[in-house]
């Protein structure tokens, strides 16, 4: 771990009154263990290319060139959504000292270390990757253990821009996709009425980063009918399930897009997809052991992992990504805002639900009540240690760094919190913390 010098320079508590300051000398120079994981990590191993590279993150290419990006649309008419710039501001603002810190110090020898504040954005690598790991701990806890089924259900290219010029839209793809198999468990019992629960997620990119929105829906293949019945379901028929989607979607959409222009492209797509849009739904193996790691591919990942890109120089981006039909990698490179602007549009807009419950897995539907008598959960122990191990930065770090950040790097002590540093534009709320001595 590198160490950094960091010169303390106070606020006046006349100015502001939510910070502190520190009992100790205002020109005293101190030395601060600066935890920051793009610091340390400059080099990381590529899976792609079996190499051992230099890192590019995301990060420092939207620091670089964001600026001028904004200049660029603006004077091209072109209108950035609110709600990219806020996310993208707070990505360029992660883990910097200026918008807030934590101030830990060793009570024996008086060392510091200085823990800047995260964004807390979906749109940030590393705050994601967080954020999927705690979404994809709570959707496993509540899946029963029993065979599950992933089902990925697609678009033709000819609807995509619907739903890239109007987002509301894509709440139809959620409803769509549960209708699509409610109908097909219908189709076995009307008086049963069997209901499967399912849970969706939404990913609005492909593996080259163009605007492709899709379902991943995973399935139970158990299912509860009006009696109270459990009854399993291990086969599917992909040809009245393709049909069923292409049906579902398309009258959905012609309900909220009632134009001539539209339903002439309606009659299109039925003449030319008469086996319906492409559904995908093999079983997964191993689901009950794999769980977690098999929800964490999926649920709210980002669009693209850091680790895919291979070359950055300031004007060109470089990328590698694997075709769905093919197994050669292909390296992609566009120019800076070329890549911006595909890796901002999947940006959702703010409060929007990427993961949505359907069936019995949703708390609100009438057999909710009969999955929780059946549901035979993650082991309490299993889910206690998972629960244990994201609960706090800290333990994330010691359990994939294999070190403790608080411990004093001089005395071995752990280190207590001083004070937290915040920017009086941007806080909510302050508790002050104890005195240092």
């Amino acid at each position: 771990m590198p160490l950094a010098f960091f010169r303390i320079e106070y606020i006046s508590l006349t100015t502001c009154h939510c910070l502190q300051k520190l009992s100790i000398h205002d020109d005293l120079v101190v030395k601060i263990q600066f935890f920051d994981y793009n610091e340390y990590m400059k080099y990381h191993y590529n899976p792609f290319t079996n190499q051992v590279m230099k890192k590019f993150t995301i990060k420092d290419i939207l620091m670089d060139n964001w600026s001028a990006f904004v200049r660029k649309m603006t004077s091209l008419n072109i209108t950035i959504r609110k709600t990219i710039r806020h996310e993208v501001e707070k990505v360029i603002g992660c883990q910097d000292p200026n918008n807030g810190y934590a101030l830990y110090g060793c009570t024996k020898c008086h060392n510091y270390h200085h823990v800047p504040f995260t964004c807390k954005s979906r749109f940030c690598n590393t705050c994601g990757a967080k954020y999927s790991k705690d979404r994809a701990l709570n959707m496993a806890w509540k899946l029963l253990d029993c065979p599950h089924r992933h089902v990925v259900f697609t678009i033709p290219a000819q609807l995509r821009k619907y739903f890239a010029h109007d987002r509301t839209l894509l709440n139809i793809l959620f409803t769509a996709a549960a209708d699509t198999i409610k109908y097909r468990f219908l189709k076995v019992s009307k008086s049963e009425e069997y209901e499967p629960g399912m849970i969706c997620v939404l990913h609005t990119f492909g593996r080259d980063l163009k605007w492709n929105p899709h379902i991943h829906m995973i399935l139970c293949e158990e299912a509860i009918g009006n009696s109270g019945i459990w009854k399993r379901f291990s086969h599917i028929n992909y040809e009245a399930l393709r049909r069923s989607w292409q049906y579902c979607l398309l009258k959905a959409m012609n309900e909220k897009i009632n134009t001539v222009a539209f339903q002439a492209l309606v009659d299109k797509l039925y003449e030319n997809h008469k086996n319906g849009f492409y559904v995908n739904a093999p079983p997964v193996k191993n689901f009950s052991s794999q769980v977690v790691s098999y929800i964490l591919r999926y649920a709210g990942r980002p669009a693209l992992a850091q680790s895919r890109i291979t070359d950055y120089d300031g004007i060109t981006v470089s990328f590698t990504y694997t075709p769905h039909d093919s197994n050669q990698i292909v390296t992609e490179s566009l120019p800076v805002f070329d890549f911006i602007k595909r890796l901002i549009i999947h940006i959702p807009e703010r409060y929007f639900r990427m993961i949505r419950y359907f069936g019995f897995y949703y708390d609100k539907n009438a057999k909710y009540g009969q999955y929780i008598k059946r549901a035979k959960k993650m082991s309490a122990h299993v889910y206690k240690r998972q629960k244990l191990i994201h609960s706090s930065w800290r333990k994330r770090i010691m359990f994939y760094f294999y070190r403790d950040p608080l411990k004093c790097i001089k005395c071995g002590a752990l280190m207590q919190l001083i004070e937290l540093f915040c920017d009086p534009r941007r806080i909510k709320y302050f508790q002050p913390v104890f005195n240092y001595p």
